[in-house]
């Protein structure tokens, strides 16, 4: 498994809040295996917990950023003062290679990403969620849902997206070749009933259809 994933992991448990690797990490843990390169670690965290969040990641001496579109970003400093306008936020330590920010003014600035391979542990993009006592909400259709002993799975303590989840946040997105190459490694060993899942989740996202449906549908 890979070492960056294990020192997060260790270093999340001790936060006091709920998490899940999701992303291409999500799926290596449920294959058991690397599957491709990954250009960083996403985490899935819920609403409820930001403010914690961001008050632990800073106390760890990590900068927190809100994201607000449009490659702008805005430096928190005090949880009393956020924007809240994007569903994610991106921590990142001194030194961090691949993320870039020039200052603009008033604590906001214009960053990139170089999507080459996370190799140190000093960036995280925590994505907020919600959830019910019982069921996880999709974000961008909260008709879609998946009971939580479904959604989150486990790997040696490890917390992370069930595939069927991860796929279908990747489904907006295949225009990416990594998307399409998850989905690809992910359907050959994917039970019946994720797939069904799946199926039904993609028919309320898109309900002119997706190109996804018909090739999960020919694999049951």
């Amino acid at each position: 498994m890979n070492s960056l994933i294990i020192e997060c992991n260790e270093f999340l448990r001790q936060s006091g809040f709920e998490y899940a690797f999701c992303g291409g990490y999500a799926l290596d843990l449920y294959l058991g295996k690397a599957t491709r390169l990954h250009g960083d670690i996403d985490v899935s965290v819920y609403w409820k917990d930001r403010n914690k969040i961001i008050n632990f990641m800073m106390s760890e001496g990590w900068m927190v950023y809100e994201a607000l579109g449009g490659g702008e970003i805005h430096l928190i400093k005090d949880v009393c003062e956020q924007k809240l306008k994007k569903r994610n936020i991106f921590c990142v330590k001194a030194g961090c290679a691949f993320f870039k920010a020039k200052f603009i003014g008033d604590n906001i600035y214009q960053h990139e990403i170089e999507h080459t391979e996370q190799k140190n542990f000093d960036y995280i993009e925590f994505l907020f969620n919600e959830r019910t006592d019982s069921e996880f909400i999709y974000a961008r259709n909260e008709k879609i849902r998946r009971k939580l002993s479904k959604a989150i799975l486990y790997k040696n303590n490890m917390p992370y997206f069930a595939p069927e989840l991860v796929l279908l946040y990747k489904s907006t997105d295949l225009t990416r070749a990594e998307n399409r190459s998850d989905f690809a490694n992910v359907i050959q060993v994917l039970p019946e009933e994720n797939k069904k899942w799946l199926i039904s989740a993609l028919a309320e996202a898109f309900p002119n259809r997706h190109e996804w449906t018909e090739r999960l549908k020919q694999t049951i």
